[in-house]
């Protein structure tokens, strides 16, 4: 298999096996991975995965002026230096970007986190790259992290993991149940954009803390309008909006499930494994990363890293995320 089509928008595509089994029964036909890179070829491969709203630009693109998705942690001088690591960001199958996924009027299988780590590997054969010399996972990214150690222990030298775990809570599932069904009730009242928007909205309440919101919208604004909002609400609309132009209801809904259908088993996870919990995060709360890290066979270290804001801490609180990452990685 080889890499190719370079495209705009600093993305290439690597094919995929053109009749691809995927681990619910579903078959990927003529499907296909994306990805960038950033730094240098001779240098050790890091790969570097982020939530289900992450993508393939990780680090900020000088050609087009985008900012990546985790641009304060990698980049030349930064705790990922893209000066002494080559790092490969994805698109996730199934998701909002380049990468395959579902199309208007096409079925599209469903995709399980070992579906991700497999079309990393394939994209690691098509770079001829045998080994990582570690990957970075967090949130769905540490999920499939996990995946990838306990499929390709052998293509791993090192896992670190940030709010992430071996299955989710029960709380986080129902959250999730809620969040379909509203992408489907506006599917069924022909607005999927605003059932998208909604739905997002509600994720993002699970993503932060009340003390972080309490802290950033606490002042309400006496606007005298009929229908006052708190600041809070127009920072969810706005956020639920972005996220509805970028993702179509069959996508969310692709990736939703995936992270219901998330497990591993932490006993066959022989790889040295970091893991990084987020004060506060009500989705994978220090209790289950505590779980993962008593069952794995080379859990190196386990710690709760200071933030205000939750599970979105590895994005928010680059200070504490970029001294952990370069503590481990040194």
């Amino acid at each position: 298999m080889s890499a190719a089509l370079t495209l705009p928008r600093a993305a290439t595509l690597c094919p995929l096996p053109a009749e691809w089994p995927l681990c619910r029964g579903g078959v990927l036909r003529g499907g296909w991975l994306a990805y960038t890179m950033a730094g240098p070829a001779a240098a050790p491969a890091l790969a570097v995965l982020g939530g289900i709203s992450a993508g393939r630009l990780v680090a900020a693109d000088p050609a087009t002026d985008a900012k990546g998705w985790w641009a304060e942690q990698v980049g030349p001088g930064r705790p990922l230096d893209t000066t002494h690591w080559r790092v490969v960001g994805i698109d996730w199958l199934g998701g909002a970007g380049l990468s395959s996924a579902p199309r208007a009027g096409a079925a599209f299988p469903t995709v399980d986190t070992r579906d991700q780590a497999a079309a990393l590997a394939c994209l690691l054969d098509a770079l001829a790259i045998d080994r990582l010399a570690a990957l970075v996972g967090c949130s769905y990214g540490g999920m499939v992290g996990l995946q990838f150690a306990a499929m390709h222990p052998d293509r791993l030298a090192r896992l670190l993991v940030l709010g992430a775990a071996h299955r989710s809570t029960v709380a986080a599932a129902a959250g999730r149940t809620v969040q379909r069904g509203i992408v489907e009730l506006g599917v069924r009242a022909g607005d999927p954009a605003a059932g998208v928007a909604l739905a997002r909205g509600l994720a993002l309440l699970g993503y932060r803390t009340p003390e972080g919101l309490e802290q950033r919208f606490g002042a309400v604004a006496a606007t005298g309008a009929a229908h006052e909002h708190a600041p809070v609400a127009d920072w969810l609309a706005a956020r639920g909006q972005s996220f509805a132009a970028a993702w179509s209801a069959a996508s969310y809904q692709c990736l939703l499930a995936s992270l219901d259908l998330h497990h591993v088993e932490p006993a066959a996870i022989p790889v040295p494994t970091w893991l990084g919990s987020l004060a506060g995060d009500r989705l994978v709360p220090l209790e289950l990363m505590a779980e993962l890290a008593a069952a794995l066979p080379q859990c190196r270290g386990h710690r709760e890293l200071a933030t205000q804001h939750g599970h979105d801490g590895f994005l928010c609180s680059p200070a504490a995320v970029g001294d952990w990452l370069t503590e481990v990685l040194s």
